[in-house]
């Protein structure tokens, strides 16, 4: 171990070199240094592996860093691109990739939204690339290459694609694609923010995979540096909501507290104020108690999951925002279903564990009824 530690220092140190003499003399081409496959960072067995593009503007250049599959290894690339060249998403857990190309622009999210005629609704899906493919394809949101094929219906992301698996950075590039791509159909991708998405945009890190901290290494571009707002996935991340109004139902990830000043702030200054909290320097202790993004803010507040209010108080809630119902992740439940006589949708499950054992579950609408779909395409009527 003691040795395999050194050659990691030594292959990292070598790299960062190469990188930076391609940066100096402005070569920017895929480098020669390999990433071999076993390589294991302290007691987390994830391993480095293919990874990006991350997209980084710097000194008026767009730049794309990668770690490409090469043979039985992997090698890093950092590249001087153009805004319309295609980039390419590699996912090394299903041998599969996709292509797309950078937007022309980046527009901040409304906060509401007409009801479509269907949706399909998940949350908490934290980097399982492999579970959130399988079941968009069985619900007819994309096909085998990954395109839109939902026409005019929407998909809600209710949150957390970030930390505890390892195709976040694949994840993320999916949601990213198949936006513009659902907009040329007349539907709607509606990402939100979660906690975890806000921890990682604030630089808490509790639950990165190590991957990404070897691949942050090899790549000589701190983790830190994926999401700032230097970055295309950082502007965009930095463009979405933490809670939104599709029709009459409110989604975010954790939800609204009873005691959350709901009359002194619309959905707007709500969303506004999530949104300027990810560059605002907190103090760690003033970041828990903060109103918008702390332990009692729409992005963590389990309060309403974990049935510690009356349903009077869901309802009085519901009220202040004029919607019927609120949609809910964040929070686990052993299946997806209604709390509160109906008012609440708990939406947050084990998709790990499920994708594991061959099963995904979403929730699914449909001209005003709500279902439970699984990845086999099955919908079960939501009791």
């Amino acid at each position: 171990m003691k040795y395999l530690f050194i050659g990691i220092l030594i292959c990292s140190a070598i790299a960062a070199l190469l990188l930076i003499y391609g940066t100096k003399h402005n070569l920017y081409s895929a480098t020669v240094f390999n990433i071999r496959h076993g390589v294991i960072y302290d007691d987390d067995s994830s391993k480095s592996g293919s990874d990006g593009p991350i997209i980084v503007y710097e000194n008026g250049s767009i730049i794309n860093y990668s770690i490409v599959p090469d043979g039985s290894a992997f090698r890093i690339s950092k590249k001087a691109i153009y805004k319309t060249d295609t980039l390419t998403c590699r996912i090394d857990e299903t041998n599969q990739e996709f292509s797309f190309r950078l937007k022309d622009s980046i527009k901040t999210e409304k906060d509401e939204y007409d009801l479509p005629g269907r949706m399909f609704i998940i949350s908490d899906i934290e980097g399982n690339f492999k579970g959130f493919a399988d079941i968009l394809k069985a619900a007819g949101v994309i096909n085998d290459k990954f395109n839109w094929t939902f026409g005019n219906g929407d998909i809600v992301l209710v949150g957390d694609f970030f930390d505890r698996w390892i195709n976040v950075t694949e994840c993320l590039w999916l949601i990213y694609k198949l936006e513009d791509e659902a907009l040329k159909s007349g539907g709607k991708v509606h990402f939100i923010l979660g906690n975890h998405e806000m921890m990682n945009l604030k630089e808490k890190y509790k639950y990165v995979r190590n991957k990404y901290k070897l691949n942050a290494e090899a790549l000589g571009l701190e983790y830190k540096k994926w999401y700032a707002p230097d970055t295309e996935l950082g502007k965009w991340l930095r463009s979405k909501n933490g809670i939104e109004k599709i029709g009459n139902y409110l989604f975010l990830h954790g939800g609204i507290s009873k005691d959350f000043p709901k009359d002194k702030y619309t959905l707007t200054e709500i969303n506004e104020n999530i949104r300027m909290c990810i560059d605002r320097d907190l103090k760690d202790g003033n970041t828990s108690k903060d109103m918008f993004i702390g332990a009692q803010g729409p992005l963590w507040y389990r309060g309403i999951v974990d049935t510690a209010e009356s349903r009077e108080d869901v309802e009085q809630t519901l009220k202040s925002f004029n919607a019927k119902k609120m949609i809910l992740g964040h929070t686990i439940v052993d299946e997806i279903k209604y709390l509160y006589g109906g008012k609440v949708i708990a939406i947050d499950l084990e998709h790990q564990t499920n994708t594991a054992s061959r099963k995904m579950y979403a929730l699914w609408y449909e001209d005003g009824e709500f279902y439970v779909i699984d990845n086999k395409g099955t919908k079960t009527s939501l009791k």
